[in-house]
């Protein structure tokens, strides 16, 4: 084995190498590593400035490695094209004497130093450092002219890897080789390439230097590597290797500080200067940020910026406007009890509405799903669901109403008020009921009756709301509107009937009606089935019922992991969820229901519940009431049999949200922070 230089061995252990690895690292363009296959008849280096790898490894079969030396010493006799920067990957430790070969024919003053493959332990990383060192001296070239590239490809290469990239003070990128990696793995270990692709630029950033990502090797989906460098950017890769010239263009846009990047970094600078917190954007801005701000703007102005930055010229004065913003959602500084807001949406329901819901929301109750068994029940035609037109009633008032609110707090006696069939048109009106600061004066509460009025004028749904405002100055003494004239007289009436409770059609026993399951009062029903609202059903979702809230669908301000699923898409399917075990109904209305946890996209839900009562109405048919718990990511059938489940979980009593969360952290553990929202219901349905 060859043995360190031992007068000049630079193992390092003082930490100081950074200094030398940032110097090194200023010489190249770290975004977009590019592997040229060099032509050995006659040779040529591409002329788009960047950094260029010339392989000696695994690129080259074995009986092209003595041409391909010659070729990059043809290379290496000429001035290298402007901007181009030489990197080699060359032999590593576990082939020695392929390793000597390649430094004795391309160590030359133009390269800029060596990609290391293969390399498992710091004594390797040393004895390689001190090999450059040897050849420097040769050369007549400074200490540390020559870099280390660290290219990780084994498994075992973890154990020691912060030592690794510490044994160097040349040590100036960590890169990843995947292909190499999983050749340790059986097929389909893709979670444990995740993990160690993870890992590499934490340790890149611990130590001050770049992290490169691997290979992508599908050079016909320049779209697909755009995404890979987009993902592998956001892990904390500064660069990726380049198989194809067609994907350095790319790995340069994507991995470089966009103009928007560098603009912003520069206001946050300037506007949050002198302060330690300032707010901007609606965002609490210090120290933290300004220090990741300046080191953006000192990595544009660094690495690379002369091949990817154009010289900068005075921007010539051109016409233009700025734009108006729109802003939707109540006005809380003029808007008074009995307010009467009106949506500006309004949807004619045909058959493909309620082919939609189905698809995205399972029901179990034949009233809606056969024909027949509605006639049975004493409908014309099969009725549109709840859970539709609840969500309607909802989101066609977030554009005049909901858009400003801080938190959805709840809804209230929710429930149909009379038929709404396929070929109605409807809308939403909302109505304010009560204006209010909270006690501590930080926010304010508005009470909302919320209806849907078909084509004729007449309400068909009808539910209350509890929201969450910011706090209304000025809110004391403000006077609210006489409640007069046949708008109002709407809104009553559709209040009025919220509050009867009738019977409704009676069953036609002749008819096969499918059995419903049987429930008891104090029993709690653990239901089966757990699905997701999946990103783009979601989307799609909100685009159907008209949600115009952007925190449901504006992933470029929000950012895609900063969606939220509204509300009522959770109730909807929470509902669906918990059908089997409570068909068939006929007839249902919301009570209350509040939601103490949020949902994105992709999160899991599912769904358990409690009978509060049953009631029997006499006519083959029965009153239900049912508290049910959504429940996001949890495994019902694995994590919820046998577990004892507080009563006080279920209510009836309307509780705080604070409140669940405390008691499931105390008495049900496995419920933690895992609650969407209980709802509690009345369902008239078939006796069993």
């Amino acid at each position: 084995m060859i043995q360190p230089l031992s007068p000049q061995s630079e193992s390092n252990t003082d930490g100081t190498h950074l200094q030398l690895a940032k110097g090194l690292d200023a010489r190249l363009d770290l975004r977009g590593l590019f592997f040229h296959k060099l032509n050995h008849k006659a040779p040529q280096l591409p002329l788009r400035p960047g950094t260029v790898i010339l392989d000696l490894e695994d690129g080259v079969s074995e009986a092209d490695k003595a041409p391909r030396r010659q070729a990059i010493q043809a290379v290496l006799s000429k001035p290298l094209p402007k901007g181009v920067k030489l990197v080699i990957r060359c032999h590593g430790m576990d082939d020695v004497g392929g390793l000597l070969l390649d430094l004795e024919a391309v160590a030359h003053r133009s390269v800029t130093g060596f990609i290391l493959p293969m390399a498992s332990r710091p004594d390797e990383v040393v004895t390689f450092a001190d090999l450059l060192t040897e050849k420097e001296r040769d050369l007549g070239l400074p200490f540390g002219h020559f870099a280390i590239h660290l290219l990780v490809e084994l498994p075992e290469a973890y154990l020691d890897l912060e030592d690794m990239v510490r044994a160097s003070s040349r040590i100036a990128s960590v890169m990843f080789g995947k292909e190499d990696f999983m050749t340790r793995f059986p097929k389909g270990a893709d979670k444990a390439a995740e993990l160690a692709e993870a890992r590499i630029p934490l340790v890149a950033a611990a130590l001050g230097i770049p992290a490169i990502a691997s290979p992508f090797c599908a050079v016909q989906d320049p779209k697909g590597f755009e995404r890979y460098c987009r993902r592998t950017r956001a892990l904390g890769y500064t660069g990726a290797f380049t198989v194809h010239p067609a994907q350095r263009a790319i790995a340069d846009d994507v991995y470089a500080a966009s103009a928007l990047d560098i603009a912003s970094a520069q206001k946050l600078i300037s506007g949050s200067t002198g302060a330690q917190l300032v707010r901007m954007n609606g965002c609490m801005v210090g120290p933290p940020m300004r220090k990741r701000a300046q080191a953006l703007l000192d990595e544009a102005e660094g690495s690379g910026a002369e091949a990817a930055t154009p010289t900068a010229k005075t921007k010539a004065t051109v016409p233009s406007s700025t734009g108006r913003f729109p802003r939707y959602g109540v006005d809380t500084t003029t808007t008074q009890v009995g307010s009467i807001l009106e949506s500006p949406h309004s949807y004619t329901l045909d058959e493909g509405w309620r082919a939609k819901w189905f698809a995205h929301f399972p029901t179990s109750d034949v009233v809606l799903t056969s024909q027949p068994a509605a006639e049975a029940f004493g409908f014309d035609e099969r009725p549109l669901p709840f859970s539709l037109l609840l969500n309607l009633c909802l989101c066609l008032s977030v554009e005049p109403f909901s858009q400003t609110c801080r938190y959805h707090l709840g809804l209230r006696d929710a429930r149909q008020i009379a038929p709404v069939r396929l070929g109605d048109t409807v809308r939403a009106r909302i109505r304010v009921e009560a204006l209010r600061n909270t006690s501590g004066g930080d926010a304010a509460v508005i009470v909302t009756t919320h209806i849907l009025v078909n084509q004729r004028g007449e309400a068909v749904f009808a539910l209350t709301k509890d929201s969450y405002y910011a706090a209304i100055p000025g809110l004391d003494g403000r006077p609210a509107l006489e409640r007069n004239g046949a708008d109002h007289a709407l809104f009553d009436a559709a209040l009025a009937a919220q509050a009867r409770s009738g019977a409704g059609q009676r069953v036609d026993n002749g008819a096969f009606i499918p059995p419903s399951f049987p429930v008891e009062a104090g029993e709690v029903i653990l239901h089966p089935a757990v699905r997701p609202i999946g990103w783009s059903e979601n989307l799609e979702l909100t685009t159907l019922v008209r949600n115009t809230h952007p925190i449901h669908f504006d992933a470029q301000r929000y950012g895609r992991e900063g969606i939220v699923v509204c509300g009522g898409f959770v109730q909807a399917l929470v509902q669906g969820l918990a059908s089997p075990e409570f068909r068939q109904v006929i007839e249902e209305r919301l009570i209350h229901s509040f939601h103490t946890g949020t949902v994105m996209p992709e999160d899991r839900i599912g769904a358990l519940s409690r009978v509060l009562e049953v009631r029997d109405l006499g006519d083959g048919t029965e009153e239900v009431v049912v508290s049910t718990l959504g429940l996001i990511n949890v495994d019902v059938e694995q994590e919820l049999i046998g577990v004892a489940i507080p009563d006080a979980l279920f209510g009836p009593e309307p509780v705080k949200p604070a409140a669940l969360r405390a008691l499931c952290a105390e008495h049900c553990p496995v419920l933690e922070n895992r609650v969407a929202l209980r709802a509690i219901r009345v369902l008239r349905r078939v006796k069993p």
